[in-house]
């Protein structure tokens, strides 16, 4: 194992601090590289807690800039201890389109970032190992891929390495026990890692119960909590049982398609399966025929159709084609069906609406998905259609279910109840709250 031994970073495994104000003026500098022109509270607080010598736990709602928080830790560590040769942080990270997007906006501020993956040409890794990119993007298997394992220990790697970054910290919990075993042993690389290098886990949604299972999966020792509610008050929340037919229940969406075209919600269907969102696709396609595309009769390719599929069979080319389409204010896309793949770091503005076809296994998954809708502050939908077979698997936990069939409290207090620990929920009045307190609702508008 590669020992750090330069005189820069004595300081830092002895753990004395450097001056709060002497960390902020360099952060100020990483914020201008960046575009910002003020840094938000919690993002100094995470930065600087991390600088100081501690593991930092990040949980911020979407759209707020908690990737800020470690973009700029290579950058601020040569700043801070000017350096000759360039820091390097190691980022875990669930998707290859969110890291994608991550290396081409790094890229944009001058920052140098790659991914590693399976069969990456020799001379790739070896830059890796080089210690040549600021920012080193991975997904957690290939930390133990053997062919990638003498890269991640190699000294020159080591003696620039700052800061090892846990993206979508959620999916420690939430895959870690089946789906993919390798991020439940992410905290056995602590012992693998140059002394002094810390860890900082972030996502936008954990509940006590999910943020705990991260902290002890990964090892973090007493970790400095930056946590903000991601409640959203300008998100109206609605649950509907599932009719039989797909296409009655999507009719609504279906002509508001037809008569309002591009001007139709940017809305995002999720999908509990790959055949759900085929089925859902299929049946929008059938439903509109010609109008499928804008304008009416156009060919039909990715860019003119108004809905479009996102899924793990979609080749990268096409994933980027219906990103950059949905992403686009002036794209014709308006609706896109998709499974989680598309609720995690994917950043679409001006989305109104997020349907659930389906109910998610968790809280946590469903406030992560839902929060792509509503990031300008204005008013947003969140709809969940589920059925008695959603419920009634084994896996889905309970506060979910109680979410499904509660009849009588405030939607948002029911979907909080697990975020004790956060600040108080900001209630808007009924009608703007959920469909259960709409119902009881006696404002001004309601009682006319």
């Amino acid at each position: 194992m590669a020992k750090r031994s330069r005189d820069e970073y004595e300081c830092r495994d002895k753990k004395t601090a450097l001056q709060k104000e002497s960390i902020e003026a360099a952060l100020l500098i990483c914020a201008t590289q960046f575009g910002y022109e003020t840094l938000k509270e919690e993002q100094k607080r995470a930065v600087v807690s991390f600088v100081e010598g501690n593991d930092v736990f990040v949980t911020l709602p979407t759209g707020f800039g908690k990737s800020f928080c470690y973009f700029c830790l290579p950058l601020l560590f040569d700043i801070l201890y000017n350096k000759t040769s360039w820091s390097v942080a190691l980022v875990v990270s669930p998707l290859n389109a969110l890291m994608s997007d991550q290396v081409q906006l790094l890229k944009s501020k001058g920052i140098s970032a790659v991914i590693c993956g399976y069969g990456d040409k020799e001379e790739n890794k070896s830059l890796v190992s080089g210690g040549t990119f600021q920012i080193v993007f991975t997904p957690p298997e290939i930390l133990f891929d053997k062919e990638w394992t003498e890269v991640f220990r190699s000294s020159s790697l080591h003696d620039r390495l700052v800061a090892f970054i846990v993206d979508e910290a959620h999916c420690v919990k939430k895959w870690g026990k089946d789906f993919r075993k390798d991020y439940s042993k992410l905290g056995g690389l602590r012992g693998l890692l140059p002394s002094g290098v810390h860890f900082m886990a972030l996502t936008a949604t954990a509940s006590n119960f999910t943020r705990n299972e991260v902290i002890r999966s990964l090892g973090m020792t007493k970790p400095v909590m930056i946590i903000r509610s991601p409640d959203k008050p300008n998100l109206y929340y609605s649950v509907m049982e599932k009719t039989e037919s797909i296409e009655d229940t999507f009719k609504p969406v279906i002509e508001e398609l037809r008569k309002l075209r591009h001007n139709t919600k940017k809305t995002i269907i999720f999908c509990r399966t790959y055949q759900d969102c085929c089925d859902l696709y299929l049946t929008f396609r059938s439903s509109l025929g010609v109008e499928f595309t804008n304008p009416i009769g156009a060919p039909d390719y990715s860019i003119f159709r108004m809905v479009e599929m996102f899924t793990a069979v979609n080749t990268p080319s096409l994933k980027q084609s219906i990103l950059a389409s949905f992403s686009n204010p002036r794209g014709h896309m308006r609706i896109v069906i998709a499974t989680v793949a598309f609720g995690m770091g994917i950043d679409c503005a001006g989305v109104r609406r997020i349907i659930h076809w389906g109910a998610p296994s968790d809280v946590d998954c469903y406030i992560q998905e839902t929060g792509r809708a509503g990031r300008d502050g204005d008013r947003a939908f969140a709809d969940l259609y589920y059925s008695k077979r959603d419920i009634g698997v084994t896996f889905m936990e309970d506060c979910m279910k109680n979410y499904c069939t509660n009849r009588s409290m405030c939607r948002r207090e029911s979907l909080f109840q697990s975020f004790q620990s956060y600040s108080p929920l900001q209630k808007p009045i009924g009608c703007l709250c959920c469909d259960l307190c709409a119902i009881v609702c006696e404002c001004s508008f309601c009682k006319f």
